[in-house]
């Protein structure tokens, strides 16, 4: 999906001597390696703790590209701490390790990253990832995945209420739904049509330095 902007910007890269991958089991570009492989021949020992021991809690975990909460577009910086914090939001909602996440946000972003990846890392609970949302697949992947949990942002919320109604409508295992940006009238009909689901929805900016969550419901 990002090839294209990545061999456009891969010349610099190397030049700085950063290492890129694709999460795939071959890699099309010269210059760019292909993780999957290097994923399924790493032994399951932890690894030593000579790697992270010069790790702080203000230490960079990694970058994060935002489209600009505060100015233009930028890299924001991801910390050790603020990402705990983040990934903490799940426990706090009252994620389970015997939980089922589906989540279809893409993971260069904050919420599925930090929130979906993240919180399932936190408490031990099981990630179901999609490559792409697909409305009219998206109660049937619940279903099969046994999805206890789901993420959402507003507009996905809205188009699964969009969707034709079904007799099954209501089939699912989905409790808990973890999300940011609906519609006062999208969240009745989701609930009215899709069952007593709790939804919690939480703001947070990722450059930010403060997030809310609407615990009471």
């Amino acid at each position: 999906e990002l090839q294209e902007a990545v061999e456009e910007v891969l010349p610099d890269l190397e030049r700085d001597g950063v290492r890129v991958f694709y999460l795939s089991s071959a890699s099309p570009t010269p210059g760019v390696e292909a993780l999957l492989p290097a994923i399924e021949a790493a032994p399951d020992e932890p690894l030593p703790a000579r790697h992270r021991a010069s790790v702080t809690a203000s230490s960079k975990a990694m970058y994060i590209y935002t489209s600009g909460t505060t100015g233009l577009p930028k890299a924001a910086v991801i910390t050790e701490l603020k990402l705990m914090m983040v990934a903490s939001l799940g426990r706090i909602c009252g994620l389970r390790p015997d939980d089922v996440v589906y989540t279809t946000l893409p993971l260069y972003h904050s919420a599925g990253l930090l929130v979906g990846v993240g919180g399932c890392l936190e408490v031990g609970a099981t990630c179901v990832l999609r490559a792409k949302f697909s409305a009219s697949q998206f109660w049937a992947d619940c279903r099969r995945y046994n999805v206890s949990v789901i993420q959402y942002v507003g507009e996905l919320m809205r188009y699964l209420c969009n969707t034709p109604k079904r007799a099954d409508d209501r089939e699912h295992g989905v409790r808990m739904a973890l999300g940011n940006g609906m519609r006062a009238e999208v969240w009745k009909e989701f609930l009215q049509r899709f069952g007593p689901v709790a939804v919690w929805e939480f703001y947070g900016a990722t450059e930010g330095n403060a997030g809310f969550i609407n615990y009471t419901g």
